[in-house]
């Protein structure tokens, strides 16, 4: 990152320090460890040394001789961990090689800093505590990582920026930031917006913000902006005649993002995190699934956010407000993408809940001192981005009860486990639908959308909480068909004395030119304490129905409006989701009642998923798993029950 948002580590003195800190909102460090300077600072900024002490020694309930110490200062000044030129600061955890239980005893000075010639450890502050560890950062020199770097590094960072200059001049850049801050940060709010100068939504920062700006974070908020372009009259003009080329930009933040890696800052995470949300222009890929490499991607990012300790609650850290802001939003927004790219890929999360402390969102987390931003846009995208974390520790809990390896081991035939299982997330699930602030969110959003600051509700959060109803509904509808056992293995590399033994040999190799279209049709095999025999899975599925036509005409009546806002990347593979669950509504279907009706409401589907996938491509997956289906056709894909076939004949 350029020098003007990173400060070089200094001999300042404490007094010094104060003095440059009331001009500036750099942060600067202290590398003397001498102690006769440490020691000589006589007057504490806040409690007295004696009360500093016995509040430590009351919080930890054991004598903290360190606290006591002449040479220890009773006060830590607030300073960046993200900003300090030529240097990386890592977390040293728990179990790290340096012990955070003895670096606990060290002689920090006020900046808590010290110092080992080119490496330093920074105590975080206002740690530990009776409930907190002690948190230590290991701030290493740049140059050490070198060697590590060069061995990965795809291009300089300075070929790069000068790329994406070339590609987006700067006057055009600033406009897109304000394009960014409009349209994605409500749904994304992951920059600073002091950093950036944006004091309200029309603000446009200055020239030398964006050349203070890391390559790969100003590439990637371009990149998001871009779409948007359309909406700013002076960049309206240039995307019509001279659009740049978007997949060029996102290979600039991609190989910028791999030298972060290496020196981690919070600018590494945050584009990381937009690079996970870039647009797809091709309309083959947006048909297709993702390749593995998203889901590694993820767990990079998520090995990213631990390093840099935003796992950590912070809000007691010596570090400064919007540091502390930034922090908590982008510990969320990871954990958001990690409990959704679990449930929709089908893979085990990579956070585990005792591995993190930091707390829920509030407004303290938006808070921007700034009477003229509450007044243009006000607090309802804030309200939406705290909304949708709390809907991701839903998301999270329903991938635990509902779909992880055991829980599926555990539900997958048994029906009064699953409806036992799955009331709770129901629950979960209204007491969050009830207590977001509109009604109706996709007529909300269209009614305002004249507004051009209108405080509108994210259709991507809504359509997330309705994808978390059809998992639960899915989850629902596994156990009231079993499954029929398995084929018989055949190991051709084994001899045949050496395979193990069949149920019937015989029918094996009666026939060596198998025919698989004369295998048996499934039979559904109802669950045999179900009370009247159907009359509770017949129950499950109208209900389900019912679920599944709510999400058809919630599809049918979205706008291109609505699809022009920003929506999260996975939001594609969610309506996929719902393609897959009608189709298991029909092949499920308990009766030919019920195979009728799951018959004309997939007809529908394909219908709206037609007209909608021309304006945007978030359908096209959805109806690309549909028409395979299709085809190949149902009856030949499906071993299906005699009244599901009576249906589609």
């Amino acid at each position: 990152m350029p020098n003007r948002w990173r400060t070089p580590l200094s001999t300042l003195s404490a007094e010094q320090y104060r003095v440059a800190h009331d001009h500036s909102h750099s942060s600067t460090i202290s590398s003397s460890i001498d102690d006769t300077a440490v020691a000589g600072s006589e007057e504490p900024l806040g409690n007295s040394g004696s009360g500093a002490a016995f509040t430590q020694h009351e919080a930890l309930g054991t004598p903290v001789l360190a606290g006591l110490h002449p040479h220890r200062p009773s006060t830590q000044l607030s300073q960046s961990l993200d900003q300090i030129q030529n240097h990386t600061a890592q977390l040293l955890g728990g179990s790290s090689e340096s012990d955070p239980w003895l670096l606990r005893h060290c002689r920090f000075d006020e900046l808590g800093l010290r110092s080992f010639h080119k490496v330093h450890y920074r105590h975080a502050g206002g740690v530990p505590t009776r409930d907190k560890i002690p948190v230590h950062f290991l701030l290493s020199d740049d140059e050490l990582c070198e060697g590590a770097a060069a061995e990965t590094r795809v291009n300089d960072e300075r070929e790069l920026r000068a790329e994406l200059d070339v590609l987006v001049p700067s006057v055009y850049g600033a406009r897109l930031v304000r394009l960014f801050h409009r349209h994605v940060f409500p749904v994304l709010p992951i920059i600073s917006r002091s950093q950036f100068g944006l004091s309200s939504v029309d603000s446009v920062p200055d020239r030398t913000i964006l050349e203070a700006a890391s390559t790969p974070l100003l590439a990637a908020i371009y990149g998001s902006a871009l779409p948007f372009a359309m909406n700013d009259d002076q960049l309206a003009v240039m995307h019509g005649y001279q659009c740049p080329p978007l997949d060029k930009i996102w290979r600039i933040v991609f190989k910028a993002i791999q030298e972060g890696f290496h020196r981690p800052q919070l600018s590494t995470l945050q584009s990381a995190l937009l690079y996970l949300h870039k647009t797809n222009l091709d309309r083959c890929r947006s048909a297709s699934s993702d390749t593995p490499f998203v889901w590694s991607f993820v767990g990079s990012i998520i090995g990213l956010t631990h390093s840099l300790g935003l796992h950590l609650e912070c809000r007691m850290f010596g570090i400064p407000a919007w540091e502390k802001r930034l922090r908590r939003r982008l510990w969320w927004a990871v954990l958001i993408e990690d409990r959704w790219m679990s449930l929709l890929l089908g893979r085990p999360p990579y956070i585990r809940r005792n591995e993190w402390d930091t707390g829920e969102l509030d407004d303290a987390d938006f808070d921007l001192h700034h009477t003229q931003y509450a007044e243009t846009l006000g607090t309802g995208p804030f309200i939406a981005f705290r909304d949708m974390a709390r809907l991701a520790l839903v998301a999270g809990s329903i991938q635990d009860s509902l779909y992880s390896l055991h829980a599926c081991q555990r539900l997958s035939e048994d029906l009064q486990s699953s409806i036992q299982a799955a009331k709770p997330l129901f629950d979960q699930l209204n007491a969050w639908r009830a207590s977001i602030p509109v009604t109706e969110p996709f007529k909300a959003s269209r009614s305002n959308a004249h507004h051009p600051h209108s405080t509108q509700y994210p259709i991507t959060i809504y359509f997330a909480y309705l994808t978390l109803v059809v998992y639960v509904w899915r989850a629902l509808l596994r156990p009231t068909v079993r499954s029929l056992p398995p084929p018989q293995i055949i190991d051709v590399d084994q001899p045949l004395q050496e395979t193990q033994s069949l149920q019937d040999p015989a029918f094996l190799f009666e026939d060596l030119s198998w025919d698989f279209s004369e295998l048996p049709e499934i039979e559904l095999h109802l669950e045999e304490d179900v009370t009247d025999a159907s009359a509770t899975v017949k129950e499950l599925h109208q209900a389900a129905q019912s679920c599944a036509g709510n999400l058809v005409n919630f599809t049918w009546q979205l706008t291109s409006s609505d699809f022009g806002e920003f929506w999260y990347s996975w939001s594609r593979i969610g309506f996929a989701v719902v393609s897959n669950f009608l189709m298991a509504l029909l092949v499920q279907a308990p009766s030919s009642e019920n195979a009728l009706k799951a018959k004309q409401m997939l007809e529908h589907w394909r219908r709206v998923v037609r007209d909608q996938g021309t304006a945007s491509p978030l359908l096209t997956l959805a109806m690309t798993r549909l028409n395979a289906f299709y085809w190949a056709g149902l009856t030949e894909t499906f071993c299906l029950p005699q009244h599901v076939l009576d249906v589609l004949q």
